[in-house]
């Protein structure tokens, strides 16, 4: 199998049709992801330092309850790492110590500088992140993950548990080995499958993985704990209609297999990222919050869904946004909306800058293939001028 087989999911991605002009698009969306993440600096971070945490909220269990989200610092994702080079809206790898090697252990203590200066009384929900996959044991030493898990599970405090994982780590018995370490406990693995197209997962996100894939390890993750899954609200090179009725098509089927929480994700621009070139070439917009909005509306009603508040590490240069008059109202509505999930947070929200919303969910667009090629070209143009203080 070779490096694009391996990009695009495996063998059976050819098999969809227009696998043909997927491998054409993707050689050259790779080849600019590669330059983009040469201009990353070289690490400045250190694990030796605290993890970086901030405090949350999530409705849970019939209330608005606070969480702790807590980030492990690592070599990266590993799926970033490799020839692949990773997701194009992701910025995580920057602020990651990248192919600098960590100890076993080195986990440990970041988690547990954090976690024994807490007084989780105040917190029944924990997010632990790594920016990756923490069921890959490349990133995540399997004798580091059992500890922080049993730790975790003897804490009475904590209720829920929310852990990260792209599908081709999710096996069996290392989800019965998490079940079985956090007895009594609420524990949901999220994936991020960001849209129900593969075509379109593969070129415009290059998640690497397939729809059926996605689905395999939805079965495993529900059949011992709960699932949540993310969707990625206008990836790259989709249009704000586009984006909208692929959110709300995905956020069906992942309810479908069964997600116990669906958390729409607008995309936003982080430094390093194609997202961010394509930003500055003019060919990308971070989506209205009126899109989200609409999104929400349409879907609330499947399940428990939830609304990324563009909360990253590192923080995003740009998030969605409507406009200046208007942009801290419709933001609290939607923190309101999360604190009750009801879609009745939204009444009577109004703005003049709904009729540019609307044109721009009326606009005509050029062709996929067109815009990919496009804005590759622009992209590379734009690489080849000198960075600031290079020369």
């Amino acid at each position: 199998m070779t490096d694009l087989d391996t990009a695009l999911g495996g063998r059976e991605a050819y098999r969809a049709p227009g696998s043909g002009r997927r491998a054409s698009h993707y050689r050259l969306l790779s080849q600019t992801l590669a330059r983009i993440h040469d201009r990353i600096p070289l690490p400045e971070g250190s694990t030796l330092l605290a993890p970086p945490a901030d405090e949350r909220e999530e409705f849970f269990d019939g209330a608005c309850r606070k969480r702790l989200v807590i980030y492990l610092l690592s070599q990266g994702c590993d799926w970033a790492l490799k020839k692949a080079h990773g997701c194009t809206m992701c910025g995580h790898l920057a602020k990651q110590t990248r192919r600098l090697s960590i100890p076993q252990g080195d986990h440990q203590r970041q988690f547990f500088s954090v976690f024994d200066a807490t007084d989780w009384s105040r917190y029944p929900i924990l997010n632990l992140y790594n920016n990756g996959s923490f069921l890959n044991d490349a990133e995540i030493p399997a004798i580091d993950r059992s500890a922080i898990l049993q730790a975790i599970g003897a804490n009475p405090h904590i209720r829920m548990v929310v852990l990260e994982s792209r599908p081709e780590f999710v096996r069996e018995e290392i989800v019965r080995e998490l079940r079985d370490l956090l007895p009594g406990k609420h524990v949901e693995i999220a994936i991020g499958l960001e849209t129900i197209d593969d075509h379109r997962r593969a070129i415009c996100i290059n998640k690497g993985f397939t729809l059926r894939q996605y689905d395999r390890a939805a079965a495993i993750v529900t059949k011992y704990l709960k699932l949540r899954t993310y969707v990625l609200l206008k990836p790259p090179f989709y249009s704000e209609a586009e984006a909208a009725q692929d959110a709300v098509a995905t956020i069906g089927h992942a309810f479908a297999v069964g997600s116990t929480t669906v958390s729409l994700e607008p995309c936003t621009i982080q430094a390093y990222t194609l997202s961010e070139y394509l930003s500055a070439c003019g060919l990308y917009q971070a989506p209205w919050l009126w899109t989200i909005i609409e999104v929400v509306q349409r879907t609330a009603g499947l399940g428990k869904l939830v609304v990324g508040m563009f909360q990253f590490y590192p923080a995003p240069t740009l998030v969605p946004h409507n406009c200046d008059a208007c942009n801290e109202r419709v933001l609290e509505r939607l923190r309101q909306y999360n604190r009750v999930l009801d879609p009745a947070a939204f009444e009577g929200l109004s703005c003049d800058c709904r009729s540019a919303w609307h044109d721009e969910m009326a606009r005509a667009v050029t062709p996929f293939a067109e815009r990919v090629i496009e804005a590759t070209q622009r992209m590379n143009e734009l690489l080849d001028q000198p960075q600031p203080g290079s020369g």
